[in-house]
């Protein structure tokens, strides 16, 4: 048995006043729950550089920020868009949206999503063909003259909607063409139509064209980690809080529920990254060390699918999460459940069941829902757990003529944080000479290269 040092000791009490009690043990093998992996020397394990000059969790953090900083920019064009929608509704139109292309953005929209005040209706109709990125064609042929349509598309179907009278914003997106990205980097769209082609004006959701937030030094080929649900996200629930506003008072401020929203999301990440910071290197140092020893990465979301979605072959995502056998070597592997309430039963389940067979498991979630704190909360169940605070069942603002609150922030919250846990990861993979393999969008080479890197990633494991 190895003897622990005072250094141990001292570390041990460090992790527990951060409510990292499961890491106070040093046997890896525990029947139930699981200890750090043995070899760690200092706090941060070897605290090698190769060129990284930041964090990987830090510039994803910080990368967020921008974005939201450039979205505060377009509070002013939200508010004007809203007022058409308002007009469009009281007229008999419809509200529609199309922009969640991506794997959580559409999941995280859907009109029976909790906390959505439902005033922007999904529209999922696709046709059959397939344009040059093998992604289906949107049919916009349902829409009628007087509709509002906010979209990520780019076909003929969009642009006929737009010509017979329904208004078409376009906002930008990675997976699609549009005048805004660099010359043939993504395939381009029928008929080789840009944004300005099918829609009367742009939302610019200051997606940056790569997709991914941390430009890793050893990875230079690519961004990896995902920013799309940030930004689509951030701006539908900024719209919906204009929309339903000025639906139910004639004199509502200009743009006021839209930039409450979004200073509420700020703060909020703000506090990721002043409390959670270090807890989340810890987390990432002992996945490092249990991947490196053979252990698989799983990720699982049960009642908001869309976490699971973000980190399973996604674009500027990781190859490994959720491939494996799971049993290979169960001593070792690690389970990441992100949830919205803070004890979805299946979820807390599953967390239970992982520690029981030997993973580590993170989870990710509120601390509280509605002012009501139940027992068996997924946060404290998890090894590491970590509060995406975002503590109510609906959302964060008060709409009027309307119960409750609206237009949640727990989607974003809680994709930022596992992103930042997962850019952590591949820092300290990196540090010790282990580069994780990530995915290439559908541009242009991104199948291919997807393809090239599938036996050495299986060869590998990660």
């Amino acid at each position: 048995m190895l003897k622990k040092t005072r250094r141990d000791a001292l570390r041990d009490a460090a992790l527990i006043g951060t409510g990292f009690a499961a890491f106070g043990s040093k046997e890896s093998n525990a029947a139930v729950g699981a200890g750090p992996i043995t070899g760690s020397g200092s706090r941060w394990d070897a605290e090698y550089d190769f060129g990284h000059r930041i964090l990987f969790m830090d510039e994803y953090l910080n990368s967020t920020f921008s974005i939201l900083g450039s979205l505060s920019g377009e509070v002013a064009q939200i508010d004007a868009l809203a007022d058409r929608a308002v007009h469009s509704i009281k007229n008999g139109g419809t509200v529609y949206s199309t922009a969640g292309i991506g794997h959580m953005p559409y999941i995280e929209q859907r009109v029976e999503r909790r906390g959505n005040p439902a005033v922007i209706k999904d529209h999922r109709v696709m046709q059959e063909k397939k344009n040059k990125a093998e992604m289906r064609e949107l049919d916009c042929s349902a829409m009628k003259k007087g509709d509002f349509h906010i979209t990520n598309y780019c076909n003929r179907s969009v642009q006929e909607a737009r010509d017979r009278g329904v208004y078409t914003v376009s906002v930008p997106v990675n997976y699609v063409n549009s005048e805004f990205w660099p010359k043939d980097y993504v395939y381009p769209n029928e008929d080789d139509l840009l944004l300005g082609d099918v829609s009367n004006e742009v939302l610019h959701s200051h997606i940056p064209h790569e997709q991914g937030l941390v430009h890793p030094p050893e990875i230079p080929w690519m961004a990896i980690c995902p920013s799309c649900v940030t930004a689509l996200g951030a701006i539908h629930w900024m719209l919906s809080a204009e929309i339903a506003n000025k639906l139910a008072d004639k004199k509502a401020k200009p743009f006021e529920k839209s930039t409450e929203y979004l200073a509420i999301l700020k703060e909020r990440l703000e506090k990721v990254g002043k409390e959670h910071r270090d807890r989340i290197r810890e987390a990432a140092v002992e996945m490092t060390h249990r991947v490196r020893s053979g252990g698989r990465w799983f990720v699982q979301s049960i009642e908001h699918t869309g976490f699971r979605s973000e980190l399973v072959r996604v674009a500027s995502g990781p190859w490994m999460p959720n491939t494996g056998d799971w049993n290979a070597n169960p001593f070792r592997n690690v389970m990441l459940i992100t949830g919205m309430s803070p004890a979805f039963p299946e979820e807390v389940a599953a967390a239970v069941k992982a520690q029981v067979e030997g993973a580590f498991v993170i989870g990710i979630g509120p601390s509280s829902m509605d002012g009501v704190v139940p027992s068996g909360c997924l946060i404290d169940v998890a090894d590491a757990g970590f509060d995406n605070f975002s503590p109510e069942s609906g959302g964060v603002l008060e709409l009027p003529d309307r119960d409750g609150k609206w237009c949640p922030t727990s989607g974003i919250v809680g994709n930022v944080i596992q992103q930042m846990i997962c850019a952590q990861w591949a820092d300290e993979m990196a540090r010790r000479g282990s580069i994780p393999y990530f995915l290439l969008g559908n541009y242009r080479g991104g199948r291919p290269f997807n393809r090239m890197i599938k036996p050495f990633a299986e060869a590998r494991g990660y």
